[in-house]
């Protein structure tokens, strides 16, 4: 049986509205506000789905990984509610703002602890700081050919095919297994899970381990020096008023001429 793992970050929502959201000055650090939920990583997401198209036409299980300080059990639920066969959270106190590397060093021992797999499906980056650096530094840890940009993968026969997006169209390289695979928004959007699946979800046993567990260490490379919310510049808009298109239309001719403009 294939065995794929898919490594998904929960992150604060991206779609809050951009008031909302607040800097710590003092620790650099994001500030969750009331009210809003953290959601699974848009990439990682678009990782999971390609690994389910795969299980939808050969057998297959589905390991789901995930690391944070704090996981949300709701998030952890819709990964089983998605279809994946097994959930792990890797939770602790030591992973909260964790750098790159370290991100990259606590994946790779927890892919270690699982232990025999074939694919190991990541987003292209992550959806908070997009900075698109973990999943090279667990493919260089692991010792795995790595294919970036994917949008679709086809495995067999010991290899893997993957399309994968690129700046003038797509092109298909071939990896041997054990591989790891980034993947882009071209999959296309997570399937629905069912309130249904979510009910049978909160019936399924969800593995957690600890720093200690996977023999996590710190390997901070990179120093937040500052985080700030940019200052929005001020925008003068004049609307335009008329009883109907024409007269709106010589209104705005006559302001733009006016200023310069035409």
């Amino acid at each position: 049986m294939m065995h794929i793992i898919v490594c998904v970050k929960m992150v604060m929502d991206p779609e809050m509205p951009f008031s909302v959201f607040k800097v710590d000055p003092e620790s650099n650090k994001p500030i969750v506000p009331d009210g809003t939920s953290a959601v699974l990583s848009t990439f990682d997401e678009c990782a999971l789905e390609a690994a389910l198209r795969i299980k939808d036409g050969q057998d297959c299980k589905i390991t789901a990984l995930s690391l944070g300080a704090e996981l949300p059990k709701s998030l952890l639920q819709k990964l089983y509610a998605l279809g994946a066969d097994e959930v792990i959270g890797i939770e602790a106190p030591e992973f909260e703002h964790l750098d790159a590397f370290s991100t990259a060093n606590a994946l790779t021992r927890a892919i270690e602890k699982i232990g025999d797999f074939d694919l190991v499906f990541m987003g292209r980056q992550s959806a908070d700081w997009e900075a698109g650096l973990v999943w090279a530094g667990v493919a260089e840890a692991l010792q795995l050919p790595s294919v970036s940009l994917v949008r679709e993968a086809t495995p067999g026969d010991g290899k893997v095919t993957a399309v994968r997006c690129v700046s003038d169209g797509i092109e298909a390289v071939e990896a041997d297994m054990p591989a790891l695979l980034t993947f882009t928004s071209e999959v296309g959007e997570i399937r629905f899970c069912s309130l249904k699946d979510m009910m049978k979800a909160k019936k399924k046993k969800i593995v957690k381990w600890s720093a200690a567990d996977i023999g996590f260490e710190t390997v901070e490379r990179m120093q937040l020096k500052t985080l700030f919310v940019p200052e929005m510049p001020v925008v003068d808009c004049q609307i335009i008023e008329g009883d109907d298109d024409g007269e709106k239309g010589r209104r705005l001719a006559r302001a733009l001429a006016d200023q310069g403009l035409l």
